[in-house]
């Protein structure tokens, strides 16, 4: 399929047609009705807007609209409980034309207060299955019984989006409801994020395995408090991140440089001792001129042997000259509110596919389950930790054959902690005194170890 971006979409000329049509639709019948021309907030527009059929798209919610874009090219079948005007499914369905849509939509007043979503629910409904013949399914439903019809229907096949925007204190319960109809990985899209009990639904399920965050840069450079975008379905279930999950696996850990293992992952490699078949991989040479230059990697070599694990040690690039990496990657002053930004396809750096084709390589011949990595935030704001997390992960998704893990050093949640073993970690970093300095500048070092799970479904 050839996808479009969201700013062509949005200029389109066939979306701003059906906008301007379907907007015209709402806003005739509510006059028709006496009623002012204002609905529910929605994606396009804020909630209560007078005329908002002459209005522009509410800047606000321009992230949202983002996300909904680029989760409707990644699905065939989107669920939404709360319709309201359509201006979601209409994104959406212009956003990816093999897309289909399933709405839910009680469609009564039961506060005054409300806008006359009785009048308008039924010209959206009419409206988009007159436009879109073949493409929608719709429930004039509560949330619950609607989601629970289009799971045991399944008309579409398997939902793989899924928006719920309606009931506030609810959401799990709704989840539950559709959940025999849930392909594998299902995307789970909270809106309004900034309800408390909105908010504890997602930690309730994340802390449960039942759902994890979406970590790749695309959603991260584009949040809001609006939203939320989680993963859910019984394949998250299945692959549930925790320590006991390790065990009598077979695990590739890909590392920069030689004291990255013990650094992030010393005491889980000592808890995996003779429970799990492990490698570890530095992609990096020690940088020339360093106190620890020519001791590095016999220090390593101990650790991993300390630990029972393998070691490889890739020969093509160097720690050494940041300038050319810096025109790729923007790294944040402040590592720990803000993601590195990508200035530019990664894939363009000399070093990326180097980095990447040696990751599948070694991949295609240890056969791991599981690969430990970097994560996207550089863990303390490390540039090269950043390219090779994103080197790592391409790899991955070439080899789709594990589950990939991050450190979780700097990012604000994790999926499971790893407890310290502070001894042990002491005497690995004794193997690179006296010439290193990592117990000094590193005050995380001989704290538990998180780890984070990744999502290979999204391509960064």
């Amino acid at each position: 399929m050839n996808t479009r971006t969201y700013e062509e979409v949005i200029a389109s000329r066939a979306f701003r047609e059906d906008l301007a049509d379907l907007n015209h639709a709402i806003a005739e019948g509510l006059k028709r009705a006496g009623e002012p021309v204002a609905i529910n907030g929605n994606v396009c527009y804020g909630h209560m807007q007078p005329d908002f059929h002459l209005s522009d798209l509410e800047p606000g919610m321009e992230p949202k609209r983002r996300a909904l874009h680029l989760l409707a090219q990644d699905s065939t079948c989107f669920v939404e409980v709360g319709v309201a005007g359509g201006h979601a499914a209409l994104l959406a369905l212009h956003s990816n034309p093999e897309l289909k849509f399933i709405g839910i939509d009680l469609g009564q007043r039961l506060r005054a207060s409300w806008p006359p979503v009785d009048i308008y629910v039924p010209i959206v409904f009419k409206w988009l299955g007159d436009r879109f013949p073949g493409r929608v399914k719709l429930y004039m439903s509560d949330a619950l019984d609607g989601l629970r019809q289009a799971a045991a229907e399944q008309p579409f096949g398997p939902i793989d989006l899924l928006h719920l925007d309606a009931l506030k204190k609810t959401r799990i319960q709704e989840v539950e409801a559709v959940w025999p109809g849930l392909a594998g990985r299902c995307y789970l899209l909270q809106g309004d994020n900034k309800n408390g009990h909105v908010q504890a639904s997602s930690e309730k399920m994340i802390a449960e395995g039942r759902a994890r965050r979406v970590t790749s840069s695309q959603f991260q450079e584009i949040q809001s408090a609006t939203y939320d975008v989680l993963t859910t379905g019984p394949d998250i279930v299945a692959s549930k991140a925790n320590f006991e999950n390790l065990m009598g696996q077979r695990i590739l850990l890909c590392v920069c440089h030689q004291d990255d293992e013990t650094l992030f992952c010393g005491s889980t490699l000592s808890r995996l001792k003779d429970k799990a078949d492990v490698t570890v991989a530095s992609f990096f040479r020690p940088a020339p001129n360093r106190r620890d230059t020519n001791t590095r990697e016999a220090a390593m070599q101990r650790v991993c042997d300390a630990v029972g694990a393998r070691r490889v040690q890739f020969p093509f690039a160097v720690e050494e000259d940041h300038r050319r990496l810096r025109r790729f990657i923007k790294m944040p002053s402040e590592p720990a509110d803000n993601p590195p930004e990508l200035l530019r396809p990664l894939h363009r750096h000399p070093l990326f596919d180097l980095l990447s084709g040696s990751a599948f390589a070694l991949m295609q011949q240890i056969r791991p389950s599981t690969i430990i990595t970097h994560n996207q935030v550089g863990e303390y704001g490390h540039i090269e930790h950043v390219l090779l997390h994103y080197a790592v992960l391409q790899a991955a998704r070439r080899y789709q054959g594990a589950n990939v893990l991050s450190f979780g050093v700097g990012l604000p949640e994790v999926d499971f902690v790893v407890p310290s073993w502070p001894e042990q970690k002491n005497q690995f970093f004794d193997e690179y005194m006296p010439q290193w300095k990592g117990r000094k500048l590193y005050d995380f070092a001989l704290s538990d170890e998180g780890f984070v799970q990744q999502d290979l479904s999204v391509d960064d």
